[in-house]
């Protein structure tokens, strides 16, 4: 089997600071808004669930679960958003990124 033959691409983007950080900053909101859309389904689902005329109390001990589950993942994602948010900041030079001995 022989490898595909794949054309010299060499593409040309050329990006000012300031765009790059805006482009950087619009990935992080658009993380928190998937993030917001995954936790309003789980409130859906959840009131599917409690919707129900006959629910099982071990049908709510798995519905915890998997919110438990869905929860810390989320607080994962929140945590490495924080981190890429802060880094954007400092190139930005708003965020610890500034030499303080330069005021005098």
């Amino acid at each position: 089997m022989s490898l595909p033959n794949i054309p010299d691409i060499t593409p040309r983007i050329d990006l000012k600071r300031e765009e790059v950080i805006h482009l950087l900053l619009t990935s992080v909101a658009m993380d928190e808004i998937s993030l917001s859309q995954i936790l309003n389904a789980e409130g859906e689902n959840m009131q599917r669930l409690l919707e129900q005329d006959h629910v099982s109390l071990e049908d709510m001990i798995q519905m915890n679960r998997s919110v438990e589950r869905m929860l810390r993942t989320m607080v994962g994602k929140q945590i490495l958003l924080q981190f890429k948010l802060d880094q954007i900041m400092e190139l930005d030079g708003k965020l610890g990124g500034q030499d303080d001995t330069q005021e005098e």
